[in-house]
């Protein structure tokens, strides 16, 4: 991400409006930073961190940055997966963490990329991970919180470069996700990481669409 930054911070960032490069570099070291005040005193309950999650101005977030990640990185690499902690999913463990990190980092890295116009690129298993933990961990906690309402039909992912296949069924409070080839009232189909930026709200992504658009266009809409 500090490779891709360096020399571009005033770039806008389609995919997320109103930001520049600068402004997501920022976000994902606000985040370690929350991380870092759940794992290291191993908070049982939500802490908010202090004055290490706001960034520097110019070209100093950059360096900032850098030891937001060097202590995220600590921090994880001093914690058992298992322990239980506090987390904004339905997993509630310093796993998720781990998963989350790795997660939240590729998908803003292909932010970088696309803002940039390079080709984009993720490992596809940490892509198909990545739609697991969204819709499986993730997303009714997100809805619960925030008042949101699911979708009002189901919809079907369908990788086309390997295997990959994800039917997400709504329900009043949750959704329940299985793995199989069945049909939904929308489907999408493309690469995993065309998915999975879907799954997050990304535009333009080249998947393609078939069945109800309005129904697309609400699970499209639905990211956290």
């Amino acid at each position: 991400m500090i490779k891709l930054s360096t020399g571009n911070l005033d770039v806008d960032v389609s995919d997320c409006p109103g930001w520049k490069v600068a402004d997501l570099v920022g976000h994902v070291g606000q985040v370690f930073a929350m991380v870092d005040a759940i794992v290291i005193p191993r908070s049982q309950v939500r802490i908010g961190p202090g004055i290490e999650a706001k960034p520097v101005d110019g070209q100093g977030v950059l360096d900032w940055f850098t030891l937001r990640s060097e202590s995220v990185l600590h921090s994880l690499e001093n914690v058992d997966p298992t322990e239980a902690l506090w987390t904004w999913s339905d997993r509630q463990d310093a796993g998720f963490y781990f998963r989350r990190m790795a997660n939240e980092v590729a998908v803003h890295v292909c932010d970088l990329q696309r803002a940039l116009s390079r080709p984009v690129a993720m490992d596809r298993s940490l892509a198909c991970d990545g739609i697991d933990e969204l819709y499986i961990d993730m997303l009714a906690n997100w809805a619960r919180r925030n008042g949101r309402e699911f979708p009002r039909g189901s919809l079907h992912l369908h990788c086309t470069d390997g295997e990959g296949e994800w039917l997400i069924v709504p329900t009043e409070d949750q959704v329940v996700v299985t793995h199989e080839h069945a049909k939904g009232d929308v489907a999408w189909r493309g690469s995993a990481v065309s998915l999975i930026l879907s799954a997050w709200g990304r535009t333009e992504t080249g998947i393609e669409v078939f069945g109800d658009a309005n129904i697309s266009d609400q699970w499209l809409n639905f990211a956290p």
